[in-house]
This record gives C-alpha cells, structure tokens and sequence, in this order.
C-alpha cells in the first residue's frame, strides 16, 4: 500500500494531510522531528515523503542532505509557507521532487497528491518488465545496476558483447545499447533488433553528445538517447516514460486483438462465428482451386437440442454447446478450423483431408460427445452429421451438400454420420 510519511509540527497541517490521505486512501505515519522521520524510514516502506520547512531537531535542508547520503530514494514534496525564489531553488537543488505553498486550498492539495499517487501506481509496472544492458564498460555496467538496483528494478541482464546477448535468445521489454562496443556498433545492433521485427523499446547510451550522431540512431529505430555519465533522475525519468509510452502501446495492442478476436468468435463457444467460418470456407476453396489439393467439410448438430432446453432451461443447453465446442476443438488440428454456423449447427474445414479421413474424425466427434457427463443432468447428448470431399465446388454448393448429407443422417434415426 502507498505510504506517505509527513513531517509537521503543526497540528492543523498533519490532520489536514491526514484527512486528505483518508480520502484518497493512501496510509499516513506523522512526526515532527529529523530523528524521528530517519527512525521511521529505517523501519517502514516508505512511499513518499511530505514535509514542511521547519522541524524539530535541525532544519529540512540537513535532513534531506542526511537521506541524499544515506542513498534514501524516496521522493520528497515540501510544503511550506516560504515561497520565495531563493528558498524554491535551494529546495530543488537538493532533490525535492516539488514545491507547494500552503496558501494551496486543501482540495488542490488533495488533488495534487492523488494526481502523484497514480503516476506513482502507474510506473509499478516498470519493475516486472525485462531490460537488456550491453556495454562494454565494466565502470558503466556497475553505475546503471546501481541505478536500477537504488529504484527496485531487478529483471535486467548485463551484456558486454551484443553477440552474448543475441546467443542468449531471450526476449526483452527494454534494451540498453551502448554506441562505442569493442567487437560492434550500437548502429549495427540497433538495426539488427529492428530488422528481426523487434518492437520493444530500444534507447541507445553513449558519451557522445552530438545532435547528428543523436539524429541518426534515432533514425535507425532507437527510441531515445541518454548520454553519459548520467544524472540518475533524468535517467530513470526517461526509462519510466518510455517505459509507460511502451506499456500503452501493448495494452493498445491487446485490446485491438481481443476486439478482432471478439468480431471474429462465436460468443458463447469460442469458435468461429457464422460470418468468420464461412470466410475461412472461401479461402480454402479457393486454394484448392488455384494450386490443388483435397478439402473436406463437415456439418454437425445436435439431436433434439430443443428438447434440452425446453427440459432443463437455456443455462443448462448453454453448458451443453460450449462442452460439445470443446469436444470438437480438441478433436480436430491445428491447421483445421471449426465454427458455430448457428443454433446448435456446428462446421468444420479439414483442409488436405479427404473423405475418408474426415468420416473418421468426424466419428470421434460422434463418440466423444456420446461419452459427454454433467453433473446437473443424467442425459445422454448425441449428434447426426454430414460429411463431404470438395469436388470443384463453390462454397454455397458443398455446404449445400453436407447439409443434406446432416439431414439424411437425421432422418435415418440420428446419432450417425452420413458421407
């Protein structure tokens, strides 16, 4: 749970804080003296700290310095009465992430730390993502594990030869690539990861600071630039937001997958829709026509399907058709396809497969769902089906014929397929 730790010594100002971090619902600890804030933060997780620039037992300035040199990340906000530009700049200097006067209304108080909290959340996610660092450098290796170890991030991976890191085969959220390598280039490696279709986010690292250098490794694929020795705060502030810009992106990316995925899927079974699995027909009958090769189809429904639902209620018929869309998924490869062609209909394209083999696997289909249990119901589920061979056919004319084959089979006693 995010945690501020405020140091007050006025008492109006830590139950103005206090009310403030319940509203928002963030955990609150107060004190009133240096000493006792280093006492807290040697003991609790802290997340940020909120203080005013007059305590107890020292002043902030020699406070900060104390935690700057104690290698204490936590970031500090000061709340003050002083807003005088002297004060505002030494404050800054010393590493203060901001500067809020008191005349601030408790609502933009509020606001403003809420607005910090969720930023905060927001970078959590830095720290699961996997980071490659190659560089040459032992010295500059050591200063970024430093870094990334002082702001919690351990999923990185120290690389001295671009080749090591290639040869390791692992994938990365995020790679550092040194310019000046011995056996390399930080171009050439550049170009390689975005030449193998890399998306992730690339930010070279050099002690070169020339802007045509810095425009043409952007124009490479890199991502961004940070150059050498860096000041820690500007570079994680970089890491974060392309971090954050590289996060939106797969979110964006996902949810793009999930709605053409959701546009293409039956809702209930998960299979093909009616509109996707005839698409998938068309496509497959048109490569045999143009190269050749068999294709067969195969059209399934359940018997007496309204007689289940009409029994047991439409709850009970849903469970029915989503096991029965498992049976036959599991049934069939990964290079067949199957779908809801509507109600309790199903179909299903074995493309190089001729009759035969489809008869068989529709077979297993037979059985297995025969074979079907549940547990709210002792019934016994079968299916009737249809089975054909492409023979030059349009798509309209050999489902046309699996379906009277299906039908056939109904009108013979059900519970078996015709080919």
């Amino acid at each position: 749970m995010f945690k501020i730790l405020h140091i007050e010594t006025s008492n109006l100002y830590q139950k103005l804080i206090s009310d403030i971090c319940i509203e928002i619902g963030v955990e609150y600890t107060s004190c009133s003296s240096s000493k006792e804030a280093l006492k807290i933060l040697s003991s609790d997780d802290i997340s940020l700290i909120v203080t005013a620039m007059e305590i107890r037992e020292g002043n902030i300035e020699r406070f900060i310095e104390i935690i700057n040199k104690s290698h204490i990340t936590v970031p500090i906000i000061v709340i003050t009465g002083n807003d005088t530009f002297d004060d505002r700049k030494k404050m800054y200097d010393l590493g203060i992430i901001d500067y809020i006067v008191k005349k601030s209304t408790p609502e933009e108080i509020r606001d403003y730390l809420k607005s910090y909290i969720f930023k905060s959340e927001q970078y959590d996610f830095l720290a699961t993502m996997r980071i490659a660092v190659c560089d040459d450098s032992k010295m500059d290796r050591k200063v970024t594990e430093r870094i990334f170890r002082m702001n919690s991030i351990t999923r990185v991976d120290f690389y001295e030869d671009p080749d090591e890191m290639f040869k390791a085969g692992r994938d990365y959220d995020i790679y550092l690539i040194d310019l000046l390598l011995k056996n390399s280039s930080g171009h050439h490696v550049i170009k390689k990861l975005r030449s193998e279709g890399c998306e992730s986010i690339i930010i070279a690292i050099s002690g070169i600071d020339n802007v045509k250098t810095i425009s043409h490794v952007l124009s490479l694929g890199a991502d961004d630039y940070i150059t050498k020795p860096y000041n820690n705060d500007i570079f994680m502030a970089r890491i974060r937001t392309n971090a954050r810009s590289y996060s939106l992106y797969k979110e964006v990316k996902e949810k793009t997958v999930a709605l053409e995925k959701m546009a293409i899927s039956d809702g209930l079974t998960g299979l093909s829709n009616h509109m996707e699995i005839f698409r998938q027909l068309d496509v497959e009958i048109e490569k045999v026509a143009r190269y050749g090769g068999i294709l067969s189809l195969i059209m399934l429904d359940l018997d007496l399907f309204k007689n289940i639902n009409d029994t047991y209620g439409h709850p009970f018929g849903d469970e029915v058709l989503k096991q029965v869309a498992q049976v036959i998924q599991d049934s069939i490869r990964n290079v067949d396809y199957a779908g809801r062609y509507g109600g309790e209909e199903f179909m299903i394209i074995l493309p190089q497969a001729n009759l035969e083999s489809a008869f068989e696997v529709a077979e297993r289909i037979r059985h297995s769902i025969s074979a079907l249990n549940f547990r709210t119901a002792d019934i016994k589920i079968t299916v009737s089906g249809g089975v054909t061979e492409c023979d030059e056919e349009t798509t309209k004319e050999l489902v046309s014929r699996a379906d009277k084959l299906l039908y056939e089979a109904k009108n013979g006693g059900r519970d078996n397929i015709r080919h």
